[in-house]
């Protein structure tokens, strides 16, 4: 071998042992740090902050679907990641905090600025000023902001005039004047040139008092000896009166039959505008951080009543028994929504019966996260091991194991079983034939009395 080819292979054998030696441990550094991140917490014991039921043992406070996802997202987390732990609520509010004048804040994110615990299990919306106290995690899931409102109560039908729209109101008295009008002139013509003693018969008044007896009372006027194209007439007013009235009848049954509920609000929108109705927000959590410190113009109109109004930043909604007993006819709660369908479920129970329900629209929608104190050498490996979860459909699996069945108390259900039901009329189903009829008796002694005087002046 002259000295050439040897020299060619020992540029060759060493750039092959670069490149052997690149790749092989490029791939051990990169299996050495997804070993790192899954094991990094294994057999250490961690402190974590949380303030929902189950995984706060308090008895008062009401458990709801949130917290039972989060407890099973920690134990398939720990059970994955090999760590133990032990849960530390905070001890000044069960909530993610607010931020006080000195800079300090209350509630897990104190916790996690004073570094007293390794992490906070209680999802929350990351906000910008948070940031600075705490990093956030991979999304845990997404949730909707909801109002939690009285259930609203069934609206009695006075009336009928809601069978038909106001146009077809308008076009089906254009029918009925176009049709006296229509045997008014030909006929009235033809009798006042053929009878002169029968004038009186010729006057507006007597053709719609003559079709008022033909259509509704059939009685006390015929149409024997009447002229053909009258008889015409009325035969085309009785076939578009019998159409009308069939399809009067269909409408207003289907209204009867279906309850109408007018709830106090449906959207944020309309909480923002109805002065009559009080926001409520849960003292210290996210969505009452939202709505305070956003630019939006409809937030910024509850803003500024809740700060007029500071305690209707409420604490107990989550401990008391019934939220019913806060939530009152002129009082609207803003919450999660999987949060509302639970208070709404333990309500329910309780009473045997709906008092809250959720206005017809959410807002807000966003994600949810854990949190970290600032910098933790732990975020990376929990964060992994989070991504790792969502890829697999475990935290999907573990929104499906926590979630209220139905909104049994939602104003759609509660109306579509009604329309199924086969339910006797009440009262108010009815009370406007009533009023009618009242007010027609009222109308003929009102008559009968001007009659009986003005035949005595005579």
């Amino acid at each position: 071998m002259n000295l050439k080819n040897m020299f060619s292979f020992v540029i060759r054998y060493f750039v092959l042992l670069c490149v052997t030696e690149f790749l092989f441990i490029g791939h051990f550094k990169a299996n050495a740090d997804v070993y790192s991140l899954k094991s990094k917490l294994e057999n250490k014991h961690l402190l974590l902050s949380a303030t929902k039921s189950p995984l706060v043992k308090d008895k008062e406070l009401t458990t709801v679907s949130l917290g039972i996802l989060e407890e099973i997202i920690l134990e398939i987390l720990s059970s994955h990641m090999k760590f133990t732990y032990t849960i530390v609520p905070p001890s000044d509010i069960l909530s993610p905090g607010y931020l006080r004048p000195n800079g300090s804040w209350t509630g897990t994110t104190g916790q996690l600025q004073r570094r007293e615990v390794d992490m906070c299990v209680t999802t929350s919306a990351p906000s910008s000023a948070k940031l600075l106290v705490s990093d956030i995690s991979y999304p845990v899931l997404f949730v909707d902001a909801a109002i939690l409102i009285p259930f609203p109560k069934e609206k009695t039908k006075w009336v009928d005039a809601s069978a038909f729209q106001s146009q077809a109101w308008l076009a089906i008295g254009c029918f009925f004047a176009f049709m006296i009008l229509s045997a008014w002139i030909p006929h009235g013509h033809r009798l006042t040139k053929s009878h002169p003693d029968m004038e009186c018969q010729n006057s507006l008044s007597f053709w719609i008092f003559y079709y008022f007896c033909i259509w509704m009372l059939i009685q006390g006027a015929t149409l024997r000896n009447r002229s053909t194209p009258l008889r015409l007439v009325c035969l085309v007013s009785f076939f578009g009166s019998f159409i009308i009235m069939n399809y009067f009848t269909a409408s207003y049954t289907s209204i009867l039959s279906i309850p109408n509920f007018k709830a106090t609000v449906g959207s944020i929108e309309d909480l923002a505008n109805n002065g009559a109705v009080n926001p409520l927000l849960i003292k210290g959590s996210s969505t009452e951080e939202y709505i305070m410190s956003s630019s939006d113009a409809t937030m910024k109109k509850i803003s500024e009543r809740m700060r007029y109004h500071p305690e209707r930043s409420i604490r107990n909604a989550l401990t008391v028994d019934d939220v019913s007993t806060i939530v009152k006819e002129n009082s609207a709660l803003v919450l999660i929504k999987s949060t509302g369908e639970s208070l709404i479920d333990q309500s329910y129970k309780i009473n045997k019966e709906c008092r809250v329900t959720l206005a017809e629209k959410t807002f807000f929608s966003r994600p949810q996260t854990f949190t970290y104190p600032k910098n933790s050498s732990i975020t990376k490996s929990v964060n992994y091991n989070l991504l790792l979860m969502q890829q697999a459909g475990l935290i999907q699996y573990a929104e499906r194991r926590s979630a209220v069945p139905y909104n049994r108390c939602s104003v759609s259900e509660a109306t579509k079983i009604a329309a199924n039901k086969v339910v006797p009329l009440k009262l108010k189903d009815v009370a406007g034939a009533f009023v009618i009829l009242a007010l027609g008796s009222a109308l003929s002694f009102v008559v009968l009395f001007v009659e009986c005087i003005l035949k005595k002046t005579k």
